[in-house]
């Protein structure tokens, strides 16, 4: 099992190497991360504020979320990476007036493509099944964390996730973490500021 893990992990970063697709693959999971974080925040912000917080209807709403983000980012990255890939193998072709299908690099094509479809897919519905967690617990077991608790460790437990996007875009950056996480942070307080403000639901 070890074995075929750590094979399978060494052809995924010579394929990625071969396609070039290590930043790009990075770039799909902070942005649809951050994405999902604060959507899901807005969708328990609204609850909360419009005095309709309540866990079930959270939840539901969360989960439907998630399967849309989810769902629309796998195909939409699936199929935009499978077009350009495709075009530039056929260059590829072209410059070289013969197929390169036996090639390692039209198998890292294939590759990467589905790999960055997933990674596009799942990394806003994880960001929105965390922020659902505490709801999830309070469903349970409402005696252990009431209904109040569970949105204030939602929002916790989301703003932690954007500090954390924060100091991974930092060391991506080679640069200040703290200072994007606190960015990162902002944006979302942000969210809840102008939701605040402008008393909007669901």
């Amino acid at each position: 099992m070890l074995r075929s893990l750590r094979r399978f992990r060494r052809r995924a970063r010579k394929y990625f190497s071969v396609a070039g697709a290590a930043e790009l693959s990075r770039r799909y999971f902070v942005m649809n991360s951050f994405d999902g974080a604060l959507a899901i925040l807005g969708v328990v912000m609204g609850a909360y504020i419009t005095g309709r917080a309540d866990a079930h209807l959270i939840i539901n709403s969360g989960i439907g979320l998630a399967l849309a983000t989810g769902i629309s980012g796998f195909v939409g990255a699936f199929l935009s990476e499978k077009a350009e890939r495709s075009r530039k193998i056929k260059e590829i072709e072209e410059s070289i007036m013969m197929e390169i299908k036996d090639s390692i690099i039209y198998r890292a094509s294939k590759f990467v493509t589905l790999v960055l479809a997933v990674v596009d897919g799942i990394s806003p519905a994880l960001t929105i099944f965390l922020t659902l967690t505490p709801f999830m617990v309070h469903e349970i077991s409402p005696s252990a964390l009431s209904l109040q608790y569970a949105i204030i460790a939602s929002i916790a437990i989301n703003l932690s996730m954007l500090a954390l996007l924060g100091v991974y875009l930092g060391k991506i950056a080679s640069a200040n973490r703290l200072k994007y996480s606190m960015l990162t942070v902002a944006m979302g307080l942000a969210i809840v500021l102008i939701l605040f403000l402008s008393g909007a639901g669901v």
